[in-house]
């Protein structure tokens, strides 16, 4: 596996990005990602060869090729504040990749420009952040999604639609426009995620982990990590030692 870090964004960032990331690979493998929640700006560059990719909101896992000293730089947004940055309706770049040119036109292009001549990771993430707006002040719906992503599987979606005085139809369409999913998908990601964390942190000791992530019971905990991830919970810390 390659290192991977991740960089604490400026604060005028911090309300709409996660984290900067940065992988630099060593040796060729494949790399699986895995749904988040979150839609990203991919910079990599390797033998020469450069690109700006922007990889919307996953639903579903994706195997990448990794090749041999590649260097890889990104940029996370949180749930729903992706569109906030460059107005495009979410559910356009849902599980797609796209070239960040496609969406930010000649403004991509001279970014990709600057980045090759970067110096380190660290230089392509502080020039992926200049690029970046400013975080506005957060929409009610925004507000909403932040909630959910901090208590994943302790969520009632017409609770969180009450939270923004929508109605429950209301809040399923603006959500999709603003993440690319539906609420109840947006819920089992990130759901998923707190569950995926735990499994990485408890080294095989799962009792209680279901109900903890607010599972039915450990069939369905099971099943839905089998659904994002691919395989089941023991395949996947065999996989990544």
């Amino acid at each position: 596996m390659a290192p991977y870090l991740e960089l604490v964004p400026p604060p005028p960032l911090a309300d709409s990005v996660e984290c900067f990331w940065t992988m630099e690979s060593q040796e060729s493998f494949r790399h699986r990602v895995l749904p988040d929640g979150c839609a990203d700006i991919i910079f990599t560059r390797d033998s020469g060869k450069a690109s700006l990719t922007v990889v919307g909101t996953m639903t579903r896992f994706a195997d990448f090729e990794i090749s041999s000293r590649q260097q890889t730089v990104g940029v996370r947004f949180r749930p729903g504040m992706w569109r906030e940055h460059f107005g495009v309706p979410s559910p356009e770049i849902t599980d797609s990749l796209l070239p960040l040119e496609d969406v930010w036109g000649a403004r991509g292009r001279a970014l990709l420009e600057q980045m090759v001549r970067a110096d380190s990771p660290q230089q392509c993430a502080a020039m992926l952040g200049r690029a970046l707006k400013p975080s506005r002040a957060r929409t009610p719906v925004q507000r909403a999604l932040a909630w959910m992503e901090a208590n994943p599987g302790c969520v009632s979606l017409d609770d969180v639609a009450f939270q923004t005085g929508l109605s429950p139809r209301q809040f399923r369409r603006i959500c999709l426009q603003q993440t690319g999913i539906s609420p109840k998908l947006l819920a089992r990601v990130l759901r998923f995620r707190k569950a995926l964390a735990r499994v990485q942190s408890q080294a095989g000791e799962h009792a209680g982990l279901a109900a903890d992530c607010g599972y039915f019971d450990q069939s369905h905990f099971i099943a839905e990590f089998q659904r994002f991830a691919g395989q089941t919970p023991a395949a996947y810390l065999r996989a990544a030692r």
